[in-house]
This record gives C-alpha cells, structure tokens and sequence, in this order.
C-alpha cells in the first residue's frame, strides 16, 4: 500500500511512500493508495510570511 502526501492549500504532490497494509486499508483508501496532507515548502513560508511565524527571539507566536 502507498501513502501518498499532497499540500493541504495547493494540492501540489508532496512524496508518496510505500508502508505495510493493516487490516482497515481498504476502508480508508482508494485504488490502494491512501492520502495525507501536509505543507509544501513554498505554501509553508508563504504562510509563515503572511502570519509572521517562525521568527527567532521572540515568543508571541506560541
């Protein structure tokens, strides 16, 4: 089975990787592949950028 990550905000192809099948696979993928989200790394500092994340010293982002 394959579980294949795409970006949650522009759904570009992130990596896919092969992982051992369990017992309820077939309920949660389609075609034998299942999806996960994530970040892109253009969307992630894009967002960091808009939001003002990830900056050093400080902690008013936590």
């Amino acid at each position: 089975m394959k579980i294949k990550t795409i970006c949650a905000w522009c759904g570009g192809f992130i990596s896919e990787t092969n992982c051992p099948e369990t017992k309820n696979f077939q309920a949660l993928a389609k075609d034998g592949v299942m999806i996960s989200h994530g970040l892109c790394p253009a969307c992630r500092l894009a967002i960091e950028t808009k939001y003002g994340l990830n900056k050093k010293g400080d902690d008013k982002n936590v």
